[in-house]
């Protein structure tokens, strides 16, 4: 059976199939003639850690592997990933930031670490910085370092000598906030703060940060990505949210979409918006109008998803459990049999048993009309399909 994962907007109706083997949840939606995204594994490499978050340079990705620090690796052939060098930070690397030569690691209790990959076959410590809470995220902008502290907000370090970083200043959360995720983006610091929502802070002084605007979602939020005065917030089980930050003090709710599984970060590439969704996987969504996300498709990788990169049309995954993923994401495809759930070129009996077994179980293959729900809708959109018969 093929290993490609099926996500085509084709068609009056949607349809969903589970492709056994590499690939898992492929999905439609209604917009005829529309592109849609064809995900096809390309390889793989099981960490010894908790892939936790990944970015990448040219041929390389930086990966984050929580407890086992960071681990470097050559992708020139995404089939077959190299590892090139490791480094134990001695705690949970979570996020890092790579800037020229150095890497920068939030690491947990351990606070920020400054690595040297000059050499990516032994990295080495460059700097340290032991932050009051547990580091989750950073972001460098120039000579200034902004660290996600958990319960203890955001860390304004200086780091124009990475050798010898010095505190600027902090922003302390209201009790129950937990800041997890910071991105900079024109003048101003964008956080994502779990229970207690989305901050936007003016960090013009340094040492005196100031709260200038905030919306509280309907969850928690877990990641964020900042595209001018547009932010898609991954809210947990609320799925994504799109903000207008046009006027920072008032950000607004302008659209979302809410897939299965718990939304724990989110990258935008062009006008599509990659979710990691925990065991639910990758779910690829197009924002071209941010009022109206639409899926364009989706995959189902094997552990928990907690973030993803994406640099051309390779998608990295970070899989909690599983290590390192190269996805193509290659967003054009063209429509299968859409009722062949079975995946062997012919509609029978057995494609209707699997499409009713699926249905009762509210197994997200029988959402033929990609909103969650499972009525007679889904049903209609599947008989359709089926007289429709295959191409």
């Amino acid at each position: 059976m093929s290993d490609r994962n099926w996500a085509c907007r084709k068609g009056t109706f949607g349809f969903g199939l589970l492709v056994l083997g590499a690939a898992g949840l492929c999905t439609t939606s209604t917009a005829a003639g529309d592109d849609c995204i064809l995900p096809v594994q390309l390889g793989s490499y099981d960490t010894p850690g908790l892939a936790r978050g990944a970015q990448v340079v040219g041929p390389v990705v930086y990966l984050a592997d929580g407890g086992s620090g960071v681990a470097i690796f050559d992708m020139s052939d995404p089939s077959t990933p190299l590892l090139t060098g490791t480094y134990s930070t001695s705690d949970t690397a979570v996020r890092l930031q790579v800037v020229g030569t150095l890497a920068y690691v939030a690491t947990n209790f351990h606070g920020l670490k400054v690595i040297d990959v000059t050499n990516p076959n032994s990295p080495t410590l460059f700097g340290s910085y032991n932050t009051p809470g547990a580091a989750l995220d950073v972001t460098v902008n120039g000579t200034i370092a902004y660290v996600a502290d958990g319960s203890f907000g955001v860390r304004i370090l200086d780091v124009s000598d990475p050798s010898s970083i010095s505190s600027l200043g902090a922003y302390l959360p209201i009790e129950g906030a937990a800041a997890t995720e910071v991105h900079f983006s024109g003048g101003l610091l964008y956080l994502a703060d779990g229970s207690r929502g989305i901050k936007i802070l003016d960090v013009s002084t340094p040492s005196t940060p100031m709260l200038i605007g905030e919306y509280d979602g309907p969850s928690t939020a877990r990641g964020m990505f900042v595209d001018g005065t547009t932010l898609y917030v991954a809210d947990n089980d609320a799925g994504l949210l799109v903000l207008d930050a046009s006027t920072p003090s008032t950000p607004t709710l302008i659209g979302s979409y809410s897939p299965p599984g718990n939304c724990q970060d989110v990258t935008l590439v062009g006008t599509t918006a990659y979710l990691s969704n925990g065991s639910s996987g990758l779910f690829m969504v197009d924002v071209s109008d941010p009022t109206a996300p639409t899926l364009l498709g989706s995959f189902a990788s094997s552990g928990i998803l907690i973030s993803t990169a994406v640099d051309g049309d390779i998608a990295y995954l970070c899989s909690w459990t599983s290590g390192l993923h190269a996805v193509d994401v290659t967003d054009t495809c063209q429509a299968s049999c859409q009722a062949d759930l079975n995946g062997d070129g012919a509609l029978d009996f057995f494609d209707v048993s699997a499409f009713l077994a699926a249905f009762a179980a509210q197994d997200p293959i029988a959402d033929f009309q990609p909103d969650g729900l499972f009525d007679f809708f889904d049903v209609s959109a599947f008989l359709t399909a089926f007289a429709a018969g295959c191409p």
